[in-house]
Formats: structure tokens, sequence, C-alpha cells
């Protein structure tokens, strides 16, 4: 039973030990003296592990689906009258949009 304990125990603190280290920096801003506005902090933490790059966050719509936008954008500033319709047809073709991207019309 001790011997299960001790293998438990050692299991567990496995992961701990491999767990990527991090740094942290922190940074006042404004930095010159005399400044009147207020100090914000900056905080920034890295990983220590050079694992692979994060993903950018940035979408590449592919040309149909773009071409499918522009297309809508035209049609709806043209049917528009006043500013709230030219609005509302924006927001139709970015929720067009948002669908195609949600089926996959990104390229990686």
């Amino acid at each position: 039973m001790k011997k299960f304990l001790l293998l438990i125990a050692a299991c567990l603190a496995l992961p701990c030990a491999a767990a990527p280290t991090q740094t942290t920096q922190h940074y006042q801003f404004p930095a010159a003296p005399g400044s009147l506005s207020p100090p914000s902090t900056l905080t920034i933490t890295q990983d220590a592990a050079g694992g692979p790059p994060a993903a950018s966050g940035i979408v590449h719509d592919t040309p149909e689906s773009l071409a499918q936008y522009q297309r809508c954008r035209t049609v709806s500033d043209r049917a528009a009258i006043t500013n709230a319709d030219r609005q509302s047809g924006v927001m139709q073709c970015l929720k067009a949009l948002q669908e195609r991207r949600k089926q996959g019309a990104v390229r990686p």
C-alpha cells in the first residue's frame, strides 16, 4: 500500500516538474519624471518553453467569400435610404460572412 501511495505521489509530481517556466515583467508608464498622468502598469508574461508560435488570430478569407461580402455590401449600400438602413445592411453582410467562416470558408 505504501509503495502504491508513493507511486501516485510521484505521478502527480511529474506534471509539475515538467511545467514550463514563465517570466513576468512589469513596466510602469509614464516613465518620464514630472508627468501629470497617473501611472499605468503593463504586465508581460513570457513562456520560457520554446513551443510552437501562437496563432496570430488573423482570418484569411477565401477570395470567393470576400467577393460575396463585397457584392452584399454593394447591393446593401445601393438599396439603403437612411443611415440606419445602411448599418442594418452592413450587419447582415457581416453575419453572412461570419457564417461562411464557421462553415470553413477560410484558407489556412
